[in-house]
């Protein structure tokens, strides 16, 4: 493994481990934060929900941030890959094409997802409509989320190819 190979895996990491972090807390706090304070009085709810917002706010922005700079840095590291060799992964123009319309879709979708999350954290007046109905936009937010996580596995999968054994080596394996 070179070096450029260590970065590569280094940045994928950070980009699934950023990704697991927001869907965990975006879950965490739909299905069990929300349904546990709904039990108690709005006084007491608004304190814990502040709380809780000022230890998982600098979470969020961590994560935004680091889903932001290692999904540019793979793209750009990606894209490089294939125009340095267009036979990196056997691509027409076609699946090539295919590839970057999902990408800016997941991105568009991504974009969304930051929004929402970053309005459910925040304080600001222009986004109180989303705390005012937090468990909605929780379940939109993390929703889409997982649409996102769907979209990288489905976008992988076009340039690594199934995971399934070379032909020659299917006829040697030992069941």
């Amino acid at each position: 493994m070179d070096s450029s190979d260590s970065v590569t895996l280094v940045l994928r990491w950070a980009h699934i481990l950023a990704a697991v972090v927001a869907l965990g807390g975006l879950a965490f706090a739909r299905f069990g934060v929300v349904p546990a304070l709904a039990e108690l009085d709005a006084s007491t709810r608004d304190r814990i929900h502040d709380a809780i917002r000022r230890r998982w706010l600098p979470w969020v922005i961590g994560a935004i941030t680091l889903l932001l700079v290692s999904g540019l840095a793979n793209f750009l590291l990606f894209n490089g890959r294939v125009k340095a060799n267009p036979t990196f992964w056997g691509a027409t123009w076609m699946q090539d094409a295919h590839y970057h319309i999902l990408f800016g879709v997941k991105f568009l979708i991504a974009m969304v997802v930051f929004y929402f999350a970053s309005a459910l954290v925040g304080r600001g007046t222009g986004t109180q409509w989303v705390r005012n109905d937090r468990a909605k936009w929780l379940s939109v937010t993390l929703a889409l989320g997982v649409v996102v996580v769907l979209m990288s596995g489905w976008m992988r999968q076009l340039h690594t190819g199934p995971n399934s054994p070379p032909a020659a080596a299917a006829g040697n394996r030992v069941d």
